[in-house]
């Protein structure tokens, strides 16, 4: 008989796993977990897509300033002959054959869309237009839209037309400044093919303004004769050019709103004379609107900011002021963008069909200082 009583001992069960509560619970947590982080990288990316879509808008406001405000600067600049004190079509014998988009007096001249001036409401179109040339006006009598520009200006934003010089960098031939119809230089030009010139005399007293017809590697400006666009009416100098000669580039150049390669509406700059084909310049550029400061009072600074359609007298504008609306690449705020903008004076914002696209509105002001005198 064994003395030892055998104890029994509980036996213990073996968990398996988890319970269902316990696992329904983990589930539930990890859910909100990942709706949390979900959502945080959601508002994160929503964030970051407005924040780049708002820096692209200014990137391209900075760079519509940046095209515009130097040209604005320089129009109506006639180098040394704007100190002879006469006015410039008394100075300059134009030998170009037909007209200038705009007279050569004048720095700039302007067009105005109609109904998009100070105190009127506009409202942008989802598919912008190209009306005809009656829907811009300007305050000179009987001026119309240059006919090269119609069908390729979006409706709902101003034209502006700057005449510019810019000299060119190499100097006359001292030893032999002229042969025939050419001014020769000490090397190469520079300067395309038929491209307008502006050459003054060594006193500065009389100048010539014509086409040239020699390529950018050519050492010479040769004038050009009419069989060319628009060319000369002769091919031969009126003046004797002498070591002392100054020569300049002349620029009419264009500046509007048109239809980009992908489709956004873009700022574009034409070269009006000779006419090149349009260069689209910034994409994302919606509107542009323009007031011209005119000086009535004879000190140098402008009185008043008109639009182009009530400005009588162009040679009177002494600066420019210009406002640009630009918008993002992709539709990324959470509801139509219903806001209205002010641009000059106008409150411009969108249709019945308004995308969800961030808008930016930029003013800028430039004196001309070939009207500072």
């Amino acid at each position: 008989m064994n003395i030892f009583k055998k104890l029994s001992m509980p036996t213990m069960s073996k968990q398996h796993g988890l319970s269902l509560i316990e696992l329904i619970i983990a589930l539930a947590l990890g859910l909100l977990l990942t709706l949390g982080v979900t959502q945080i990288y959601l508002s994160g990316n929503q964030t970051y897509r407005q924040t780049e879509s708002l820096a692209r808008a200014q990137e391209s406001a900075r760079f519509v300033s940046a095209i515009i405000q130097p040209d604005l600067r320089s129009a109506g600049s006639f180098g040394c002959l704007a100190q002879m004190g006469r006015p410039f079509d008394q100075v300059v014998d134009n030998r170009l054959n037909g007209g200038l988009p705009i007279p050569i007096t004048q720095a700039v001249q302007g067009w105005e869309f109609n109904n998009t001036g100070p105190g009127d409401t506009l409202a942008l179109s989802s598919t912008p237009s190209t009306p005809a040339a009656n829907k811009w006006s300007s305050g000179t009598v009987g001026t119309a839209l240059p006919a090269s520009l119609t069908g390729s200006v979006l409706s709902n934003s101003d034209v502006l037309i700057i005449n510019s010089l810019a000299p060119i960098s190499v100097p006359v031939n001292a030893t032999n400044p002229q042969n025939g119809n050419s001014i020769n230089l000490s090397s190469n030009s520079g300067l395309p093919a038929n491209r307008v010139v502006l050459a003054t005399l060594g006193d500065c007293s009389e100048g010539e303004l014509f086409q040239k017809s020699n390529n950018a590697n050519s050492s010479s400006i040769t004038m050009a004769g009419g069989n060319i666009s628009p060319g000369n009416n002769g091919n031969n100098f009126n003046l004797n050019y002498d070591a002392q000669t100054r020569v300049y580039e002349f620029t009419s150049t264009a500046f509007y709103i048109g239809t980009g390669t992908n489709g956004e509406p873009a700022l574009f700059r034409r070269l009006m004379v000779p006419l090149q084909t349009p260069q689209e310049l910034v994409s994302g550029v919606e509107s542009l609107q323009f007031l011209y400061g005119v000086n009535t009072s004879g000190n140098e600074a402008a009185d008043s900011y008109l639009p182009a359609d009530q400005v009588q007298n162009w040679d009177r504008v002494v600066s420019v002021r210009f406002s640009v609306m630009t918008r993002g690449r992709d539709e990324v705020l959470e509801a139509a963008n219903s806001r209205s903008f002010d641009m000059l004076g106008s409150e411009v914002s969108q249709g019945n069909n308004g995308d969800r696209r961030v808008r930016l509105v930029t003013v800028g002001t430039t004196a001309i200082r070939g009207r500072m005198q």
